[in-house]
């Protein structure tokens, strides 16, 4: 048997490291409540979003606006959720690799419907079918390149449903679907794959000058949309082109 002052050290020894030990326990279980409280409050934050943005608002929008002006809210939709993706790829929530499955998919398919708003496809086109599979493949690319997903299935569900399924399901909603008599009116949308549209550009002078009028035009347009909704800028848009003022 030890004698009496080392059986003392021990036991203050001991203490210490259990009172450590509980300390790093209740430190672990904390914050695996605050973490299980943010992901409750973002999903709420998703539901209210989803449920005043989407259901609600979005389709009034669409109801009391041209598709010119539809497809520019598609635009700025679709630059806002490419920088967010672009965001959590930098921040180190997927694999690096995962950069290029999103910029594929969407460029070569969200950007390429937005650019051939109002156009309604059929089910069975080549155009609905590469749309599918973009999005199936997004999907995977998230599923494979998300880590420790087993751990974080929380956030992983709604990474999947802010980024995968929201900006097609806007999309989807804005198109003309069902409204037969809107078929045949005019627009200024060009039914043609983005792929082909860019060598075109690139080799045909004429396709060349006839997308640089397009840019300008655009650009005309949500200048002149933020100048409607900030009333201060109307000064310095005119000032930088005056034929704006009518």
């Amino acid at each position: 048997h030890p004698p009496p002052a080392r059986r003392g050290a021990a036991l203050c020894g001991a203490a210490p490291r259990r009172n450590s030990r509980s300390r790093g326990g209740a430190a672990a279980r904390l914050t695996g409540g605050a973490m299980a409280a943010l992901l409750i409050f973002a999903y709420v934050l998703f539901i209210a979003f989803f449920v005043v943005g989407v259901c609600w608002l979005w389709p009034d929008f669409v109801d009391c606006s041209d598709p010119p002006r539809i497809r520019v809210a598609l635009f700025v939709i679709f630059g806002l959720s490419l920088a967010a993706e672009l965001a959590v790829c930098f921040a180190g929530v997927v694999k690096p690799w995962t950069v290029i499955v999103i910029l594929v998919c969407d460029c070569w398919g969200m950007l390429d419907a937005f650019l051939r708003f109002p156009i309604v496809h059929d089910l069975d086109s080549l155009f609905s079918l590469k749309q599918v599979v973009l999005v199936t493949a997004k999907l995977a690319g998230y599923a494979l390149g998300f880590k420790n997903v087993a751990k974080y299935v929380g956030w992983f569900i709604l990474l999947v449903l802010c980024f995968v399924f929201l900006v097609p399901i806007l999309w989807v909603t804005a198109l003309p679907i069902g409204d037969t008599s809107s078929y045949h009116q005019a627009h200024d949308a060009v039914d043609m794959d983005i792929v082909v549209r860019i060598w075109r550009i690139i080799t045909i002078p004429a396709d060349r000058h006839a997308a640089a009028l397009r840019c300008k035009v655009g650009i005309k347009r949500v200048v002149v949309a933020v100048a409607q909704m900030c009333p201060c800028l109307r000064s310095p848009v005119i000032r930088w082109d005056p034929s704006l003022a009518r």
